[in-house]
């Protein structure tokens, strides 16, 4: 790679699952899909970020009283505005960021007696010596108890499904976080992460802890990695495809070929008419980069008028061949469900 990559839990996890979808998306920086679900993440996200400033709470006990945000035509307006920005403003979208906001306003959103938050959205970055690696993240909400020596990051997750037991037991994004906590926080011994998956109103948190020893295993992990993605060529992109590996078991989660899709093509239908889901790196396409003096590729995106070139900087036209492991159909062997409607 060009440049020296630092590690997040996004980049590892990504890795983890699949080369080429690594090599696709922090080397040859392909556009990125958006749809429903991360639109509705992201227009979440920022709502509930605006609802932590202190000049604020007037609203939050408004919109609990009233058991909806269209009490408060401000965040309505937030809302529309992220979620049009994206293309995905309908009514059906807009109701379900309302439900899922009002899950987690109910969560002792202030975090209780004792509590503070300094703000939302803390940034980290780890830069360890031994071992040696880089991370950095964002961190949702970080919720300092210092009476108790104790610091509880949330995290909201707005996910049609939630962590099977795998994905509790070694949780990279878990993992990074309370490395941060220990870093941010050092007076701070008890730190735990708390995932809030909104869209479970009647059971919607997992807590997860790990010890110091887990924590210090892990970190030497992260050096492996971190050399790893620092020298990562497309030899290595075509090393361990998603759809090499078995299909998961049921507490394994999203894993192996569930990453690819079964779709065949693009536009390919399941029975109920529905599109098939399918990675984005999955099949060709033409699109457009900007560049850098150096040739550096900076960010694409399949329709140019999206791109904005600053001086010294031009754009050019790219194909991508689509994922090697799929240059030829996958095997039919009778209808298989879309692996966004696994059952997990």
């Amino acid at each position: 790679m060009s440049k020296e990559q630092i590690l997040s839990a996004s980049r590892i996890k990504t890795l983890e699952s699949c080369s080429w979808k690594f090599w696709c998306t922090y080397e040859l920086k392909l556009p990125r899909s958006q749809n429903d679900g991360t639109s509705r993440g992201s227009a979440c996200h920022l709502v509930l970020e605006v609802l932590l400033n202190p000049r604020h709470k007037k609203y939050i006990t408004k919109i609990i009283k009233k058991n909806t945000v269209h009490c408060v035509p401000s965040i309505v307006r937030l809302l529309k505005k992220s979620l049009n920005k994206d293309g995905f403003l309908t009514h059906d979208n807009l109701e379900l960021c309302d439900d899922m906001i009002i899950v987690a306003l109910n969560l002792d959103f202030s975090g209780g007696k004792g509590a503070k938050i300094d703000k939302p959205e803390e940034e980290f970055l780890i830069d360890s010596k031994s071992p040696r690696y880089k991370m950095m993240g964002y961190i949702d909400k970080p919720i300092q108890y210092k009476k108790e020596g104790k610091v509880k990051i949330v995290d909201y997750k707005t996910n049609k499904n939630k962590f099977v037991e795998d994905e509790v037991d070694y949780n990279v994004q878990a993992f990074a976080y309370l490395l941060a906590a220990k870093q941010i926080w050092p007076k701070l011994t008890d730190a735990s992460i708390q995932f809030q998956f909104l869209k479970f109103p009647d059971d919607p948190c997992i807590e997860i802890k790990y010890s110091e020893e887990q924590l210090a295993g892990f970190e030497y992990y992260l050096e492996d990695v971190y050399n790893r993605i620092n020298n990562f060529s497309e030899e290595d992109a075509k090393s361990n495809f998603a759809k090499n590996k078995p299909f998961p078991k049921k507490k394994e989660g999203f894993t192996g070929p569930l990453n690819c899709g079964f779709a065949e093509y693009e536009g390919h239908l399941k029975k109920d008419g529905n599109p098939r889901w399918y990675c984005e790196h999955k099949f060709a396409f033409d699109y457009y980069s900007v560049v850098d003096e150096e040739g550096n590729t900076l960010y694409s995106s399949k329709d140019k008028e999206d791109l904005k070139p600053k001086k010294n900087q031009s754009i050019e036209k790219r194909h991508y061949a689509g994922c090697p492991a799929h240059n030829q159909p996958l095997p039919s062997d009778g209808e298989r469900e879309d692996p966004s409607d696994f059952p997990f």
